[in-house]
């Protein structure tokens, strides 16, 4: 359609300027038709907006990419594969036939990703890195030449990708004696002089006689076990050590032995880190009565490896065992009490103010049954004045959904029936469960006192509930979890662990929760790294299923710190972790068959190995037509209008100058 206009725009033009007074030469109505018709034509562009249509057809052959692995795992086996039929001999063959078939290869070198360090191996990471930066539309195969020791946490990533994987397994026989520590297993957290187990598997190949394996720590051999390889190339040995220093303890596992020409040194050393804390926790129990409810809770108490437990029994006075013991002494450490009257709990004077100002401080109080009357100040219950006990089940409120201790709990249909006693809350209590009697009288009653939070069961006979399932254990524990918790405890941040190898992923966590227990959403964390000081690192942390998090890679070996910071709480936490220089990739020995077998079956390819490599065949590849389709919209172009401006006050200066204005 514009075609046209421009046509009759130019027919026009050309005849508004056959005659012209004054008369001008053929030449200069030439220039001014053109002018005219160039500025016509744009401003024609402008109304219409049309666009320019450019088409090119290209071939386009079928990819097939080669992802070669050039980390220190592949490095360090150079001279041993080098023995046999070579991945680079393997990769010659299979291009020159690939080649031949007219397929386009591109090769790609990847380690920990496509540009990542080399000191670690990671193909999910590598998966990524491709998706983002090359196009996988045309791509029909790849093909893995790599060892398959990959640090990948899982591989689900190959779910979704429909292109085959083949794998190569160039039939390589590890014949050389090696020693290798293979694993640790020990708990994070250990506490000062306490026995602490460090689980040690330790391995040989091609070794039949007898090693030491040392456990070393600051240097010195602290501990040092035979081990006989003449019967079993696997075994595990537990050293039971006792750390007298807390904090984050380095430590490394060595096994030595007396031949010499090992082909791997590297794996025969295992560096780890432990924090070693000071005393646990304590729990102190007190009742009237030595009962099934004192049984269980301390059962409870003693399924968490942060707490100790301690029972005294108050029968007119305070006896620990057979011997007569004071509350000043035993309340040492201990961070919740838990009160059992079962009619008879009297506390003295001095007791009551030693509670009460346990409580001031930060102590969590915990108390079952009637309530005990000298402590009527920080109790959120009174005594109704009814002294008999009956028979009922409860149920929680709403109030209690608040808190996270009580919010799994949906129904209370398995608990049975408890002893209870008729009270009255404080105006300034939470009733968070009440009694399924006629009054609704309460059964749960929670109140902060200064520093410290009261938690009243106005019942005894709860213990009942673990005959039934194990929902009681974990409620105990929760709630004892809550009431010891401070402000500080509400933010917390942790490493996996304290002891990394160079390139191995660092993941710090942090948990945050409200007054209430209740985990805090959408907070701005920001984490900060240091070493020596030195700021190496700073970000903020990722939300995820109410939890913050950060993944750190590529720090060099050495002793970090790092610390949290939330802006909308204003509140603090830190920690610290080692990276030793000990690289995970020396370790590896040999190639990790069974893992490039399942790659190959996970994504439809195959495995190719010397015997397959002669009969290997490729489909010969079809070329691609594409039609590349290129749009103008020239009506968007800045010069369009730049052109009109330039030929209209041209025309206008020749006009006036050749005197036809």
């Amino acid at each position: 359609m514009i075609l046209f206009f421009i046509f009759i725009t130019v027919i026009l033009i050309t005849w508004f300027y056959k005659k012209t007074i004054p008369e001008i030469g053929r030449e200069k109505k030439y220039l001014l038709i053109f002018l005219r018709s160039i500025s016509i034509i744009a401003v024609l562009i402008l109304l219409l907006n049309p666009i320019l249509y450019f088409s090119q057809k290209i071939s386009k052959k079928s990819e097939i990419f080669f992802l070669s692995d050039i980390s220190e795992s592949m490095n360090q086996k150079k001279d041993e594969i080098n023995k046999i039929a070579t991945l680079k001999e393997f990769k010659e063959k299979i291009k020159d036939k690939l080649v031949s078939q007219n397929y386009n290869i591109s090769e790609i070198e990847f380690a920990n990703g496509m540009n990542g360090i080399k000191s670690s191996t990671n193909l999910s990471k590598t998966f990524e890195d491709i998706s983002k930066k090359l196009s996988l539309t045309d791509v029909k195969n790849i093909f893995l030449f790599s060892d398959g020791w990959f640090r990948d946490e899982n591989l689900n990533i190959l779910d979704d990708f429909n292109i085959p994987i083949f794998t190569f397994n160039p039939n390589f026989e590890i014949t050389d004696f090696d020693l290798e520590i293979s694993n640790l297993n020990f708990n994070k957290n250990a506490y000062k002089n306490e026995i602490t187990p460090i689980i040690v598997n330790v391995s040989a190949s091609h070794f039949n006689q007898k090693a030491k394996v040392n456990l070393i720590i600051n240097g010195k051999t602290s501990q040092t076990k035979n081990v006989d390889f003449s019967n079993d190339n696997f075994q595990q040995i537990i050293f039971e050590q006792i750390f007298e220093k807390t904090g984050l303890q380095p430590f490394e596992i060595v096994i030595e032995s007396d031949m010499e020409n090992e082909i791997n040194l590297a794996n025969n050393r295992f560096p780890a880190a432990i924090q070693v804390l000071d005393n646990r926790a304590k729990i102190l129990v007190i009742s009237d009565n030595l009962n099934w409810d004192v049984k269980f809770i301390l059962d409870a108490v003693e399924k968490n490896q942060r707490w100790n437990s301690d029972f005294l029994l108050k029968d007119r006075i305070l006896k620990k065992g057979r011997k007569t013991t004071s509350l000043s002494e035993n309340i040492k450490e201990t961070v919740v009490l838990i009160l059992i009257n079962y009619d008879f709990l009297n506390l003295t004077h001095i007791e009551t103010e030693i509670i009460n100002n346990f409580v001031k401080n930060g102590g969590g109080l915990l108390i079952f049954g009637k309530p005990v009357t000298s402590l009527i100040d920080i109790l959120p219950a009174i005594h109704s004045g009814i002294a008999s006990s009956f028979k009922s089940t409860f149920y929680f409120t709403d109030e209690s959904k608040k808190f996270q201790t009580f919010e799994y709990l949906k129904n209370t249909d398995e608990i049975p029936p408890v002893d209870y006693y008729y009270v009255n809350a404080k105006l300034q209590a939470e009733i968070l469960a009440k009694i399924e009697n006629d009054e609704q009288s309460p059964a749960i009653l929670f109140n902060e006192f200064e520093n410290g939070k009261v938690l009243y069961f106005s019942f005894n006979n709860l213990w009942k509930w673990q005959l039934r399932n194990s929902d009681y254990s974990d409620f105990m524990t929760n709630i004892i979890l809550w009431l010891s918790a401070s402000n500080t405890e509400r933010f917390v941040s942790f490493t996996d662990k304290y002891s990394y190898f160079e390139g191995e992923k660092i993941m710090i966590t942090l948990t945050a929760f409200d007054e209430k227990l209740a985990p805090i959403t959408n907070l701005t964390a920001k984490l900060i790294i240091k070493q020596n000081e030195k700021k190496i690192l700073e970000e903020y942390l990722l939300e995820k299923r109410d939890e913050y998090f950060a993944e750190i890679e590529e720090l060099e070996k050495g002793s970090y710190r790092y610390s949290i910071f939330a802006e909308k709480t204003e509140q603090q936490t830190s920690g610290n972790f080692l990276i030793t220089d000990d690289n995970p990739e020396a370790r590896d020995r040999g190639f990790n068959q069974p893992l490039l077998a399942y790659i190959s079956k996970q994504t439809n390819g195959k495995i190719i190995d010397e015997e397959t490599l002669s009969d290997f065949t490729f489909p010969k590849a079809i070329s691609k037509i594409e039609e590349l389709k290129t749009e103008l919209p020239i009506y968007r172009k800045w010069y369009l209008i730049a052109i009109f401006l330039v030929c209209f006050c041209t025309e206008l200066f020749l006009r006036k100058r050749w005197g036809l204005l």
